[in-house]
């Protein structure tokens, strides 16, 4: 399969090249060519919005009981999901091509908003981003943009919301649903814009809360954003953002007699409430007070501070943009009888304060379009910064060893530097040359004790797009990728089982990719992909119940191809297919010395989904969908007879099936009815955390 995903690609290329030098060169056309890397998803704000028009390739944040962007894009190709809980998770859930959530940059108006994390390593936190006032979502599969560097190697997820306009817009959504595995999950949001002259705003927020399904796993989680906008002189625009999140959420308590796979009460329950499952640590977990005992949990506080100013200068366009992070964690955690017998249920063992995220950082870039040129030159810097750790309380008799809190803080200082020529040849053929240097430095503060690591590389990049024919649109990229380890990778590499040896690497991903489009009469549209990843020094972060370390693989090559097809088959009925084959292969792991698999963790080989909507009398509509995923492979560490094991365990594959019918109520609103899993299928994505099964719930919507 990879030879010949090289061999196409390698095709592809040559038929680009020949193209190019074949054709004349007139002036830009009006409307330039675009590259098929960049996909929007459109969100429709409601069935109500030109119920006659046929919308193809949109989605609907508001479907079902989408809470956050994982679930409005599981059904995407070459998007994989792989959840513990299907609310209020803080791992690493969505992947790229294989590529999970510390490789993926996530913005917003594209501004950075990765959290700096270290205690746990929590990258994306995707339970603190609301699909409140969202536009669209735009992807990036892969790194073949040069305004993207570091955390970005497979790939971008851009949240645009939505510009105030002349009229005001108020919107309220709320949805309950429940089923026989978990009591209620409410989601609840309301924005409100307007542009009043010079000045705009928009705000918003909601709130999210869950029963546990898994044994103490409840959730809430509360939002609000404002943004406002101000015309300046000469046609500028300066914006200034803010944004509050707080979640609460419990630890998952343990519910296996035994994480033991070899012995019997592995698949015994420490009580029947709640389904057989693991626990979480609280990291570090060094030591009893850090497993979860009834009623553990954090509080999670996080603010976000924007401002940007963009201004054009003739053709030019001018852009400044800088940010502030502020992340604290306050967590508690009691004890439990089954963890040391000699305590009752419910003594406070743990109260601390984690200080998780301090960053900051900014960004200038101009882009000055010259005859059928668009040049791009601009610079980005971030630090990655977390604070103090406060210890308020730790029993060490029942923790059964002292504990001090940890380090005091870490920061990590990376600049990027970045120029791209983007040469409309033709009104059918577009070439886009870059090349980006990244530098890096992660190095303790106050005196922790921890080695720096400090880097830096160029990536160049090419992506050509061919229009060949008015219905068929060629793209292709070869590119270097380059990703700087961050400081939860850094913290764990130094504190964790691989004791800082060897020396931790950056990541360097040689990447070939290709996507071809072809429209049907502009009613069906099939878009076609491959792609072949080399990355070396591919960074391993196992984070296990007894085994927590960072490392790297020599090599790690990524090969895929993926279809996705929609269409209008009748003027009331329109669909879409994906399907995507990934294949992965790791090479030179030291800590799977009994070479147990040469596949990346939660990888599954097939993935594909199909989804339909029917527009019915009244305009209603009814949409359903099913999501198929294939096998999935993951090395687990456990301890048996006081050594450490590893173990090869396989997830089974799956198939789920969600529906739902939007009714229009009034002028102003719409109600509808969903039900998730309607199958109420057992299933896992992550292993020894099962999922819901069936949910049944409702939602109203109402815009004026």
């Amino acid at each position: 399969m990879k030879q010949l995903l090289l061999s196409v690609l390698r095709l592809s290329a040559t038929l680009l090249v020949t193209v190019l030098w074949a054709l004349p060169i007139p002036a830009v056309a009006a409307e330039s060519l675009e590259h098929l890397t960049l996909e929007e998803i459109v969100v429709v704000d409601s069935a109500l919005a030109d119920p006659q028009a046929t919308v193809i390739g949109t989605k609907t944040i508001e479907k079902g009981r989408n809470i956050n962007i994982p679930d409005v894009l599981k059904n995407e190709a070459d998007i994989g999901v792989s959840r513990r809980t299907a609310i209020g998770d803080t791992t690493d859930i969505l992947s790229i091509r294989g590529l999970s959530a510390n490789r993926i940059m996530l913005t917003i108006n594209g501004r950075p908003v990765n959290a700096a994390g270290v205690v746990g390593g929590y990258y994306i936190d995707w339970g603190t981003i609301p699909l409140d006032n969202i536009e669209k979502l735009e992807i990036i599969r892969g790194g073949s943009s040069v305004q993207y560097g570091n955390n970005a190697l497979g790939g971008v997820v851009n949240v645009v919301t939505k510009k105030p306009t002349e009229k005001p817009v108020t919107t309220f959504f709320g949805s309950y649903g429940g089923g026989s595995d978990v009591d209620f999950i409410q989601n609840y949001r309301l924005t409100n814009s307007w542009k009043i002259g010079p000045v705009g705003y928009a705000i918003s927020g909601s709130y999210q809360k869950a029963a546990p399904f898994l044994w103490n796993k409840d959730f809430e989680g509360k939002n609000a954003s404002a943004n406002i906008y101000l015309d300046t002189p000469f046609d500028g625009e300066l914006s200034l953002g803010f944004q509050y999140a707080n979640s609460r959420r419990g630890f998952i308590r343990q519910n296996r007699v035994s994480t033991d796979p070899e012995s019997s009460d592995f698949f015994n329950v420490r009580t029947s409430d709640y389904p057989l499952a693991f626990g979480e640590t609280i990291a570090p977990g060094w030591g009893n007070a850090f497993v979860p005992g009834p009623g553990a949990y954090w509080d999670k506080t996080k603010y976000y501070f924007d401002l940007g100013f963009k201004q054009p200068i003739g053709d030019a366009l001018i852009e400044f943009k800088a940010y502030k992070n502020y992340e604290d964690r306050h967590e508690k955690n009691y004890s439990s009888n089954a963890t040391v017998a000699t305590y009752p249920d419910g003594q406070l063992v743990l109260d601390r304060k984690v200080e998780s995220d301090r960053s900051f950082g900014g960004s200038a870039q101009a882009l000055v379009p010259v005859y059928n040129h668009e040049i791009l030159v601009g610079a980005d810097y971030k630090v990655q910064a977390f604070g103090d750790i406060v210890v308020n309380y730790v029993d060490t008799a029942y923790n059964g060893k002292p504990y001090s809190g940890g380090p005091s803080s870490h920061r990590g200082t990376s600049w990027g530097f970045y120029g791209q020529d983007t040469w409309h040849l033709t009104d059918r053929v577009t070439l886009t040359a870059g090349l980006r240097y990244d530098t890096y430095k992660n190095e303790p503060q106050h005196g922790t004790v921890m080695e720096a690591l400090k880097d830096g590389d160029f990536s160049p990049k090419i992506t050509g797009t061919c229009k060949v024919t008015e219905a068929d649109t060629l793209t292709v990229s070869l590119y270097q990728a380059l990703r700087t380890p961050g400081l939860p990778e850094t913290y764990w590499w130094y504190n964790g089982k691989t004791a800082g040896n060897p020396e931790l690497k950056p990541e360097k991903n040689n990447a070939a990719e290709l996507a071809w489009q072809h429209r049907f009469a502009q009613k069906h549209l099939v878009k076609v992909s491959g792609y072949y990843y080399s990355i070396d020094d591919f960074i391993v972060f196992r984070n296990d119940p007894n085994w927590r370390g960072v490392y790297n693989l020599d090599k790690a090559e990524i090969a895929g191809a993926s279809v996705e097809g929609k269409s209008e088959f009748l003027s009331w009925l329109t669909g879409s297919v994906t399907i995507s084959y990934l294949h992965t292969r790791k090479k030179g792991d030291p800590y799977d010395t009994s070479g147990l698999t040469d596949r990346l963790d939660y990888s599954p080989e097939w993935k594909g989904s199909v989804g339909l909507d029917a527009k019915l009398p009244y305009h209603a509509v009814l949409s359903a969908a099913l999501r198929y995923v294939g096998d999935q492979e993951t090395v687990y560490a456990y301890t048996a007879g006081g050594n450490q094991q590893f173990s090869l365990q396989r997830l089974g594959s799956f198939i789920t099936a969600d529906a739902e019918l939007k009714i229009p109520v009034t002028k102003y609103g719409e109600m509808s009815l969903y039900a998730e899993n309607i199958l109420d299928k057992q299933y896992q994505e992550r292993f020894g955390f099962p999922l819901t099964g069936r949910i049944i719930g409702g939602a109203l919507k109402i815009t004026f």
